[in-house]
C-alpha cells in the first residue's frame, strides 16, 4: 500500500507537533511493509527530494495568493497558519499511484487533494493536528495578521479549482486528537464518520546529562523548570515568569522553535523588566533527535506546558515517559490523558495564582505523579497507534 502523506510543512530544522506525529506514522508504516511518503511544500525548507531512513520527502515550490507578500510575512505564514498552493504537488498527486491520501493539512492543500482523489477514487483520511475546532478568536486573529492589508486574488483560484467547501465536510473519515474536538465535529459535520486518534510517543533512555548545565550557563544547585514546545503566544511561556518571580532557586529554560517573534521579544522584555535575565535560558533550534533534549529532560526539576489552548500535547507524554513530574494547564487534549494529582498537577488557564499554587503541591505530590506518568506513558506507544491506522486504512481501500 502506498500512502501519501500530505502536510503544509515537513522540516527538520523547525519541528513541531504535526512533523513529529507524520514522521513517527511513516516509520512504523514501514516497518509494517507500507510505502509512505510525504509531500509538503517547501515552507522553511528547499523545494526538492531527499530519502530519510528509507521514507521519500518531496517539498514543492509553492506561493501564497496574496499581494504584496514580503518576506517577513511569507516566513511569519510559513511558520503558522499559511494556507498556500502548490500546483507541483498536485500533480505528484495526480501521477503518483497512490491508495491512500492522507491529509494532514487544511486549506487549500487539504481542497484540491481531497477533489483530485475523488476524481482518481483514491479514499481521503483527514487529521486535524491543530485543533481547528477549538482556536479562540483572538489567536486565530493573530495568526492571519500578515494578511492585513493584502490583496488576495486566491479566491480567483479556489473557483478555478471549484474548492469553496469546508475539506473537513468532505474528506472521507476525520481523525480527531481529543475527545472534545470528536464531538465539535460531530455536531458539526452530522454523519460524518470522525475517529478519536490520538498521538503517541517512541520510549527513549535518558543519557547522562554530561555538561549540558555548564554549557548553558544553568547553574548546578538550580531547580531547573523546563518547558519544550514552540516560542508562541498558544503556548502562554510568558506566566512561567511569574514562578520565576517566586522561586528564587530556580531557572527556567525554554527549548523549541520561535513560531512568532514578536511574542519572544515582548517575553524577553518582560524578563528583563523583572530582572530575570540572568535566570532564563532559550534554545530555538534544537532537533528532534538531539541528546541535548534528552539531557534537558534528565536535568530538569519538573516539566511545565502552560498552553492556552492544547489539541492533544505530544510534550506532556515525553515528559511522563522521561519520569519527569509535569505541570499542566487544563485545557483541550491534556485532558483526555492526564489526571491531576494521579499523572500530572493541574491549574487553570492563564491563570498566575493557580500555577503558583499548583507548583506549591509539587513538593509533596511528586514520587506519586511521577509513577502515575509512567503508567499513563507506556498506553500511548506508536507501534499499536499506527496498526490501528492501517487497519482503518485497509477498510478504506476495501
Amino acid at each position: 500500500m502506498k500512502i501519501a502523506h500530505i502536510v503544509r510543512r515537513f522540516t527538520f530544522s523547525e519541528w513541531g507537533g504535526t512533523e513529529s506525529v507524520v514522521w513517527h506514522i511513516a516509520r512504523q508504516q514501514q516497518a509494517q511493509g507500507l510505502t509512505p511518503e510525504i509531500l509538503c511544500t517547501g515552507a522553511l525548507d528547499k523545494a526538492g527530494t531527499e530519502i530519510v531512513e528509507g521514507i521519500t520527502i518531496r517539498r514543492f515550490p509553492y506561493f501564497y495568493p496574496y499581494f504584496p507578500m514580503p518576506e517577513k510575512d511569507k516566513i511569519a505564514l510559513d511558520k503558522k497558519g499559511g494556507n498556500p498552493f502548490s500546483p507541483e504537488l498536485m500533480k505528484t498527486l495526480r501521477e503518483g499511484a497512490y491508495d491512500i491520501f492522507h491529509i494532514h493539512a487544511g486549506g487549500r492543500l487539504a481542497n484540491y487533494s481531497i477533489r483530485l482523489a475523488r476524481k482518481l477514487a483514491v479514499p481521503t483520511v483527514m487529521s486535524l493536528h491543530g485543533g481547528s475546532c477549538a482556536i479562540p478568536e483572538q489567536e486565530m486573529a493573530l495568526m492571519l495578521k500578515p494578511l492585513k492589508h493584502k490583496f488576495s486574488y486566491g479566491g480567483i483560484i479556489d473557483r478555478l479549482y471549484r474548492t469553496r467547501r469546508a475539506p473537513e465536510s468532505q474528506a472521507e473519515l476525520l481523525l480527531a486528537l481529543s475527545r472534545e474536538e470528536q464531538a465539535k465535529l460531530q455536531k458539526l459535520y452530522p454523519g460524518k464518520r470522525v475517529e478519536l486518534f490520538p498521538n503517541g510517543i517512541l520510549h527513549r533512555e535518558l543519557p547522562e546529562t554530561g555538561d549540558f548545565r555548564k554549557k548553558y550557563n544553568i547553574p548546578e544547585n538550580a531547580k531547573l523548570l523546563l518547558c519544550i514546545s514552540r516560542i508562541d503566544y498558544q503556548k502562554n511561556q510568558k506566566i512561567l515568569l511569574e514562578l520565576l518571580k517566586k522561586e528564587n532557586s530556580s531557572h527556567l529554560l525554554l527549548i523549541g522553535p520561535v513560531t512568532a517573534q514578536w511574542y519572544l521579544e515582548e517575553l524577553l522584555a518582560e524578563a528583563e523588566k523583572w530582572d530575570l535575565k540572568e535566570r532564563l535560558t532559550i534554545i530555538p533550534g534544537v532537533a528532534p533527535d538531539s541528546i541535548e533534549l534528552l539531557q534537558a529532560l534528565k536535568t530538569a526539576y519538573c516539566f511545565i506546558l502552560p498552553s492556552r489552548h492544547e489539541p492533544f500535547g505530544i510534550a506532556a507524554l515525553e515528559a511522563l515517559d522521561a519520569e519527569l513530574p509535569l505541570i499542566a494547564s487544563n485545557v483541550g487534549g491534556l485532558r483526555d490523558f492526564l489526571a491531576d494529582g494521579k499523572n500530572a498537577l493541574l491549574f487553570e488557564d492563564n491563570d498566575a495564582d493557580s500555577l503558583l499554587k499548583t507548583y506549591d503541591r509539587l513538593h509533596s505530590l511528586r514520587e506519586q505523579i511521577i509513577a502515575g506518568g509512567r503508567a499513563t506513558a507506556a498506553e500511548y506507544n506508536w507501534q499499536s497507534i499506527s496498526a490501528k491506522l492501517t487497519g482503518i486504512y485497509r477498510e478504506l481501500v476495501k
